[in-house]
């Protein structure tokens, strides 16, 4: 492919036959419709190993998964602007330590109203920076379609989510200040709930870089990586490119069972189109676009976030395995910076995770972290075994590889075959250090700040 110089999975002590296995039994995934198509890549030292993409994009359409086709990213925004903030802080123009209430005074009003809690309260410290970078800031998200609403926050939450899908919100600035009114689930700083932080830190770039969102991270991060093809929303010439999104009938009741005469347009049931019937019909098509840039990617399945390509994000990927550094061989941040980003911030006894994303999402105690959307746009770096992966399709209701019928479970599973795949290789030439003993669990390395 011109987006991916592969090598031979041998030239970098890699056992050859467990990523062919991978690719014959993801073709298998496809052929049963369990997704339209994927991408799949994965890095070994620093060289990309595989590079495969199977399938269709869209299915009515029959447009082929390619290494260019525009992705809906969802919650894989979110990396994007802890990036952004990071670039910023380097410059000197704000510190993760500031208090959030310093960009958007609203949130000095801010009240607490945790589990049981009669009324809401003052809360115990401000919301700083860093704590909306981990989820610690007490912000939640509104819950997902078709569950029910559990609290006040939950329906103010799902109130503020639907004011942006139909347009009564139309910008940030308003959508950082409705966040601000709504009583946080915990007191800033105790306890991991994933929700809206990234949005409104997305407002604080705004408010630092004195330009709309959409602006300070092409200026910041897209540019500067070559990341061309990494937007809000698509041009309408550029429809061809955009991958259709998937989802099982179930999904799509609950998202347009309550509209007259609408009727699923689908192959199968496993394969159901969301985000209209047709391609123009797009909400990540220019004009139909989320008003509010969403810096967390997600206002529900048909609403915010970027869409970005396998070849544009894995120009983010290269850049933090190689701690900073672009292609070139210029500095985009500092090793430190990347360093920081990596760190477990949970205490222990929690899942860990940093201000990219997860930590050990694939296996318990796992070294690895990376980060996924909801349509299931996923990258993941591992130090330990100096890998990489991404792993691209778009299908909201995509199962876990374990419960997928007549398929080998394992084989279909790039991180566990990859992973394989250095264990053998590194028993194969014993001169290279071997990488197959077992990594220091994330939670003992890191302590919580």
């Amino acid at each position: 492919s011109a987006a991916f110089k592969v090598v031979e999975p041998s030239s970098t002590g890699l056992d050859n036959k467990l990523l062919q296995d991978y690719v014959t039994e993801m073709r298998q995934v496809v052929r049963k419709g369990i997704i339209s198509g994927c991408i799949s890549i994965a890095y070994h030292k620093g060289e990309v190993v595989l590079a495969d993409a199977v399938g269709l994009a869209d299915v009515e359409r029959g447009i082929p998964f390619s290494f260019d086709t525009y992705c809906r990213m969802y919650c894989a925004t979110k990396p994007f602007i802890a990036i952004a903030i990071f670039r910023l802080a380097e410059e000197g123009r704000l510190d993760l330590n500031d208090r959030l209430d310093k960009y958007i005074p609203e949130f000095g009003e801010v009240l607490v109203q945790p589990e049981g809690a009669d009324a809401p309260v003052r809360p115990k410290r401000p919301i700083l920076l860093k704590h909306l970078l981990c989820h610690c800031s007490g912000i939640a998200y509104a819950p997902d379609v078709g569950e029910s609403v559990e609290d006040e926050s939950s329906r103010a939450y799902l109130q503020l989510q639907q004011d942006v899908q139909q347009k009564r919100i139309k910008t940030l600035a308003d959508f950082a200040r409705g966040i601000a009114r709504v009583p946080l689930s915990d007191h800033p700083g105790n306890s991991y709930w994933y929700g809206f932080s990234f949005d409104v830190l997305g407002r604080v770039l705004e408010v630092v870089g004195k330009k709309r969102l959409d602006k300070v991270l092409a200026e910041t991060v897209f540019e500067p990586l070559g990341m061309k093809h990494t937007k809000w929303a698509v041009r309408r010439e550029e429809l061809p490119k955009l991958a259709a999104c998937y989802a099982h009938k179930a999904t799509w009741r609950k998202l347009y069972g309550h509209m007259k005469g609408r009727v699923p347009s689908a192959q199968r049931p496993s394969l159901v189109r969301i985000d209209g019937n047709k391609a123009h019909d797009s909400h990540w098509l220019q004009g139909q676009e989320c008003r509010v840039h969403s810096g967390g990617g997600f206002m529900g399945y048909l609403y915010g976030g970027l869409v970005s390509t396998v070849a544009d994000t894995a120009r983010f990927v290269r850049m933090l395995m190689r701690k900073g550094k672009l292609d070139n061989g210029r500095r985009f941040l500092t090793a430190s910076s990347i360093t920081a980003m990596e760190k477990n911030r949970m205490k222990e006894g929690v899942d860990p995770v940093n201000y990219l994303g997860n930590i050990g999402t694939y296996r318990k105690n796992g070294t690895e972290y990376g980060m996924g959307g909801a349509a299931c746009t996923y990258w993941s770096i591992d130090r330990a075994d100096d890998t990489a992966t991404l792993w691209f399709t778009q299908h909201v209701d995509m199962p876990e590889v374990a419960d997928m019928k007549g398929i080998d479970t394992k084989k279909a599973d790039l991180w566990h075959m990859l992973h394989r795949a250095v264990v053998k290789g590194s028993k194969q030439t014993p001169k290279r250090r071997s990488t197959s003993k077992p990594a220091i669990p994330a939670a003992k390395r890191a302590r919580s700040e």
